[in-house]
C-alpha cells in the first residue's frame, strides 16, 4: 500500500513560544510543512525553519481564508493538515493515521478541539482540518474561515463523506493579554464583513453567536440575549430552511438552530423554540445535536401543561421524547471514536431521562438517572438541579435547598438553580436568603421571562 503525504499548513504571526510544540507534536506524520507568516516581529519563522518549514511571507490583510490558502496553494502532499501555533496534535501512531488517509470514501475529517484539561474548546470553529488536496478543498471567509462550502461541492460531486477521525488537537490558549487583542482582531473583521455583507448568513450567524453565554449547550438568558438571538434569527430567515435540502445546507445550520432553540427556550418563546426544532428536525432527523434540542423543547411543552398529564398532547409528547433518546443512544453506538461527542450523547440524555421521569412523577427512576450523570460527571451541575428538584417533589425541602446550593456552587451560572433556590426558600419561610437568590437571579439573568414579573411573595412561580 502507498503511502499518502501530508502537508501541515500553518499561519502564524510572533507564536515563537508555542510553534515548535505544534510542528514537533506532528513531524513523524507529514512530509512538509509550510508556514505563512504575516509578520512576525520574533523568532517564529527562525524557529520553524529548524524543524524543516517553509516559511512564506505574507502581509496581514485582515483575512484568516486568504493566508491558509497562500499556504495550501504552495502544498504539495496528497492530503492537508491544519493546526494554528498555539495548538499541538495528540499522539497518534503513523500507522493509524496512514489508516485514516487511505479510506477510499472520505473527503475530509474532523477533529475533536480541546483544552488541555480535555473540555471542548468553546467557539472552537472548524473542525475539520484534515483533508484531500483538491482545488475545490480551500477555506472560505475571512474570518471562522472553513473549507465547507467547497468540501460540500466536492463530496456531492464525488460521492464523498466528512467523518470523525477520532484524533484530538490540544489548544493551549493564550495568555489573557494576547486574548483579548485576538477578540478584538476578530471583531473588528466580523463588524466589517456584517457592513459590507449584509446578505451573508454565516456573518449574521457569528455576529449571534459571539454574544450568546452559554452552558453547556445552553444559551443563558444574560443582557444582550435578545439582540444575538435576532442576529442568528436574521442568519436563520437568509438560509432559508424550509427551501433548503440538507445536503445543500451549510454546516453550521445544526449549530444556528440549536442555539436559536435554547435561546429561545431561556427567554421564554417556547413556541417559536418548538417552531424552529421541527424545521430543522425535518432537515436532521438523525443529527444528535438537533435531537437533543428538539427534546429540550418538547420538556418545555411537557412542564407548561403538567397539570394534564391524561391529555393526548402530554401523552404523545412523552412519547416522542422516548423515541428521540433511544434514536440518540441507536447514534452513540455507530459513532466512533469522538471523545467530545460521545461525553455529550453519553451525559445529556441521562439528564433529560432524568427529568421526564420526574415530569412523570416517578421520583425513583429520575433520581437513578441523575446519578448515573453524576458518575459520569461529578461536576455536572444539571444533574445536581435534577436531584434538588426530585427532592422538592418529595417533600424533603430541607435536603432539596442543599442540593441547589450545591448546584451553584457547581455551576454560578445554573440560572434554574438560583430561581428554584430563591422560590423554595420563601415558601420555608427564609425571606432574607431568598431575597439575595432572587435579586442574584435578576441581575445576572434578565432576560429570563420570570426576572421581568414581580417578586414572588409565595414559592408558587411555575418555572421553565
Amino acid at each position: 500500500m502507498k503511502r499518502k503525504t501530508v502537508s501541515l499548513c500553518m499561519i502564524a504571526r510572533d507564536e515563537e513560544a508555542t510553534i515548535g510544540t505544534t510542528i514537533k507534536s506532528v513531524l513523524a506524520l507529514v512530509d512538509e510543512i509550510i508556514v505563512v507568516d504575516t509578520g512576525s516581529r520574533d523568532n517564529t519563522a527562525i524557529i520553524a525553519e529548524g524543524y524543516g518549514a517553509r516559511v512564506l511571507d505574507a502581509p496581514w490583510e485582515d483575512d484568516f481564508a486568504a493566508a491558509r490558502n497562500r499556504a495550501i496553494d504552495a502544498a504539495g502532499g496528497d492530503w492537508i493538515l491544519v493546526l494554528d501555533a498555539d495548538e499541538y496534535l495528540q499522539s497518534v501512531r503513523p500507522v493509524d493515521f496512514q489508516r485514516l488517509l487511505h479510506a477510499p470514501r472520505v473527503a475530509a475529517y474532523t477533529l475533536d478541539v480541546v483544552d488541555d484539561s480535555g473540555r471542548e474548546v468553546p467557539g472552537g470553529g472548524n473542525r475539520v482540518r484534515l483533508f484531500r488536496n483538491h482545488p475545490l478543498l480551500r477555506f472560505s471567509y475571512p474570518i471562522h474561515d472553513n473549507v465547507e462550502a467547497g468540501l460540500g461541492a466536492y463530496c456531492r460531486a464525488t460521492g464523498h463523506e466528512v467523518v470523525a477521525s477520532g484524533l484530538t488537537v490540544i489548544n493551549e490558549g493564550l495568555g489573557a493579554e494576547r486574548a483579548q487583542q485576538a477578540a478584538r482582531r476578530k471583531q473588528r473583521i466580523l463588524r466589517l464583513a456584517r457592513r459590507e455583507r449584509p446578505d451573508e448568513p454565516y456573518f449574521a450567524y457569528l455576529n449571534g453567536c459571539c454574544s450568546l453565554q452559554m452552558l453547556g449547550d445552553d444559551v443563558l438568558p444574560t443582557a444582550g440575549v435578545e439582540a444575538a438571538l435576532a442576529e442568528m434569527e436574521a442568519a436563520w430567515n437568509l438560509v432559508g430552511v424550509a427551501d433548503r435540502e440538507a445536503a445543500e445546507a451549510p454546516g453550521w445550520l445544526p449549530d444556528l438552530g440549536c442555539r436559536l432553540i435554547s435561546g429561545r427556550l431561556a427567554t421564554g418563546a417556547l413556541a417559536r423554540a418548538r417552531r424552529i426544532a421541527a424545521d430543522l428536525l425535518a432537515l436532521y432527523p438523525h443529527e444528535p445535536c438537533v435531537l437533543l434540542q428538539g427534546v429540550a423543547a418538547d420538556l418545555a411543552r411537557l412542564r407548561e401543561i403538567r397539570g394534564a398529564q391524561g391529555s393526548l398532547e402530554f401523552r404523545q409528547t412523552a412519547a416522542r421524547i422516548e423515541s428521540w433518546l433511544e434514536r440518540i443512544a441507536d447514534h452513540r453506538l455507530r459513532a466512533g471514536a469522538s471523545g467530545v461527542e460521545n461525553r455529550r450523547l453519553a451525559l445529556y440524555p441521562l439528564r433529560y431521562r432524568g427529568e421526564l421521569a420526574l415530569l412523570l412523577g416517578r421520583v425513583s427512576e429520575a433520581v437513578t438517572w441523575f446519578e448515573q450523570a453524576l458518575d459520569l460527571d461529578p461536576s455536572y451541575s444539571q444533574a445536581w438541579l435534577g436531584m434538588a428538584e426530585c427532592c422538592e417533589f418529595a417533600g424533603d425541602r430541607k435536603r432539596a435547598l442543599k442540593l441547589y446550593l450545591r448546584t451553584v456552587a457547581a455551576c454560578p451560572d445554573n440560572y434554574r438553580a438560583w430561581l428554584q433556590g430563591s422560590l423554595l426558600m420563601r415558601g420555608m419561610d427564609c425571606p432574607g436568603n431568598a431575597r439575595t437568590w432572587w435579586n442574584r437571579f435578576c441581575s445576572n439573568f434578565p432576560a429570563h421571562p420570570a426576572a421581568r414579573l414581580p417578586e414572588p411573595v409565595t414559592g408558587e412561580l411555575q418555572t421553565c
